[in-house]
């Protein structure tokens, strides 16, 4: 299946930590705070959480029973699910006044319910289940821009720059080699200028979204090969291993190789 639903009621905080694919989340009932790049954020029934997998984030239950559910989306599924830069925007636009938590209000019943349905169709599965939890994926996507149109910003809108065409051209080439210089020339602009509007729709400037990249594809080498330390920072645009290793630590506080080994459940 092209997204993964799942219900979680155990009242587990997580630390700060990061994804390699996009997530929705639904509060059904219960309570906590929410913390996103370094902003809390209360969230309680029927609230709705959008997260990219650049958005550091950190979870603290206070009302039990905490029910939620998770909606996860590979990235390389993103482009797939839909056509509309719109509708995507609320998954990719993450600047720094980006709310990251609405509340639903009144139509929480049918939120509720296109959460229930999703996990239905999981289940149930099938020859149309893709289909199925793409056509509730719309529904819900359409509901909250008929809430907040103001999470939803069109591509060609957020500045004079095609801001969509240097996002695909970065997730196309996060590893090879970068320049921003080169970029800017592309665009005809400044490097502080691509920079500025580039970092107010994102979140993040040009060289931390190709870093972020990058490390997000390491640990996914890292997880599902048995690529050896060094192939993996080649193929994640690191001819340098220990570049590549000081990086790592930097973003996740733990060697490439000590991450492989909790994960597969041995310690370095």
């Amino acid at each position: 299946m092209s997204f993964e639903i799942k219900y979680n009621d155990q009242p587990t905080p997580h630390g700060m930590h990061t994804h390699t694919y996009y997530e929705m989340l639904y509060v059904l009932s219960g309570s906590a705070v929410m913390t996103v790049r370094n902003r809390d954020y209360e969230c309680g029934p029927g609230s709705l959480i959008f997260l990219n997998p650049f958005d550091e984030h950190a979870s603290r239950p206070l009302e039990l029973p905490y029910k939620r559910y998770y909606l996860l989306m590979p990235v390389t599924q993103l482009n797939a699910f839909h056509n509309d830069v719109l509708l995507l925007s609320v998954f990719r636009y993450h600047g720094e006044q980006f709310p990251y938590v609405i509340q639903v209000g009144e139509r929480k019943p049918r939120f509720d319910a296109y959460f229930s349905l999703l996990m239905d169709v999981q289940r149930e599965g099938g020859s149309f289940a893709d289909a199925r939890m793409e056509a509730l994926m719309t529904l819900i996507l359409t509901d909250t821009h008929a809430m907040r149109p103001d999470l939803f910003i069109p591509a060609n809108q957020l500045s004079f720059l095609p801001i969509q065409d240097i996002l695909n051209e970065l997730d196309a080439s996060f590893c090879e080699p970068f320049s921003l210089q080169e970029l800017a020339d592309k665009y005809h602009v400044s490097t502080g200028c691509l920079s500025t509007h580039f970092r107010k729709a994102v979140g993040l400037s040009p060289m931390q979204y190709v870093t972020q990249s990058r490390m997000q594809r390491a640990r996914l080498l890292l997880l599902g090969t048995e690529l050896s330390i060094t192939t993996i920072a080649e193929q994640c645009g690191y001819p340098d291993v220990s570049n590549f290793v000081r990086r790592f630590r930097l973003q996740f506080q733990q060697t490439p190789l000590q991450f492989r080994q909790k994960q597969q459940g041995r310690h370095p």
